[in-house]
Parts: structure tokens; C-alpha cells; sequence
């Protein structure tokens, strides 16, 4: 009687050797694009809760029928916008001094709506773009107005707010005098029409 040799089940240390460096070398090659969707979803994110607090602070205006304004800052670590009602025309509130913070330089003449810090080291960067430093919605109209420094303030045309990873890779919002954002892009790809 002939005993027949069944094949062996299974991979051979060299067969297993190749079929690791394959998946190392794709691994490789495909990092670098990885790391770029992040940047970019990470952008997109920011910039669309920048969006969605300037709609935010366009309602509580009117709500709370009083001017609603929008700060930016930043420092060597963060980038930083603030959301807050004030009594008095020079009442400032600082966003780097982060959330339940930033308006605790003057309590009795400002009252903190919201506060966001995008962390230096997520490579995304909020920055206003104007000139100025904030602005204010109408409780009225919606629209936008610049913060006063005596008794009146003045109506803006638009105020224009980047959200960056670096030169080419940004967002761009735009919010118009009537109050509404638009946001462009820097580059095609981006999910927005170009700037």
C-alpha cells in the first residue's frame, strides 16, 4: 500500500517574509497621503465649526437683543476666537486666556458666549483676515458692524476669517455685511469653489 503526501497547510518563512515587506512598502508609499486626508478633514472641521459658531452668534444677537461680537487671537501655542456680549464699548474679551476664561479680565461688562482654541500643534491656524481683530452682528439686522471704541460703531462691508493648514492648503470665510458666511478655497480638492 503507497501512502500519498498531502501538501502542507500553511506559508513558508520566506513566503511570510514577502508578503510582510509587501505590506510594509504600501504602508509606505500610502502614509504620506494618509497624513495629507487629515490635515485636510482636520481643516474642514475647524472651519465648519468656525462656521456654524458665526451662525450661532448671528442668532444669539437677535436673541438676546443686544450686539453679539466675535474676537480673534492667538499666541505662540493657539489660535483662538471668542464669542461675547459686553456693556461698555471698550470691553474686550481674550480668547488665549481659553474657555470660562476669556472674559474674566472684565465679568461685570462682559458675559462669555462661547470660546474655541485650535491647538498650534493640529497644524490648522484661525485667523482673521480684515485688518481688525473683531466685529460685532447686529441684534437688528444680523448684519455686521465693527466694534465700537466711542459711542457708535460702523457698518462693515464683510469681514473675512482664514482657517489654514499653510499657504495654498485654506479656507476662507467670508462673512458679508448682511451677517450670512460663504466660505471659498485655497485649492481645488478642498470640497469648496476656489477663491
Amino acid at each position: 500500500m503507497k501512502t500519498r503526501r498531502l501538501p502542507a497547510n500553511g506559508f513558508t518563512i520566506i513566503e511570510l517574509l514577502i508578503a510582510v515587506a509587501l505590506v510594509v512598502i504600501v504602508l509606505a508609499l500610502a502614509l504620506p497621503s494618509f497624513q495629507n486626508l487629515i490635515l485636510v478633514q482636520r481643516l474642514k472641521s475647524v472651519n465648519q465649526q468656525l462656521v456654524t459658531d458665526l451662525q450661532l452668534a448671528r442668532g444669539e444677537a437677535v436673541s438676546r437683543n443686544t450686539f453679539l461680537r466675535v474676537g480673534f487671537g492667538s499666541t505662540s501655542s493657539v489660535t483662538c476666537y471668542v464669542l461675547f456680549t459686553s456693556t461698555g464699548n471698550s470691553a474686550r474679551c481674550d480668547c488665549t486666556l481659553g474657555p470660562g476664561a476669556a472674559c474674566s479680565g472684565n465679568p461685570a461688562a462682559t458675559t462669555e458666549v462661547k470660546t474655541v482654541q485650535v491647538d498650534r500643534s493640529l497644524s490648522v491656524q484661525v485667523n482673521a483676515t480684515s485688518g481688525l481683530s473683531a466685529f460685532a452682528f447686529d441684534p437688528v439686522t444680523g448684519g455686521i458692524y465693527s466694534i465700537p471704541t466711542d459711542l457708535t460703531s460702523a457698518a462693515l462691508s464683510s469681514f473675512v476669517i482664514t482657517t489654514s493648514i499653510d499657504s495654498t492648503r485654506y479656507l476662507k470665510t467670508t462673512v458679508a455685511a448682511t451677517g450670512r458666511p460663504s466660505v471659498c478655497a485655497g485649492i481645488a480638492g478642498l470640497g469648496y469653489t476656489a477663491c
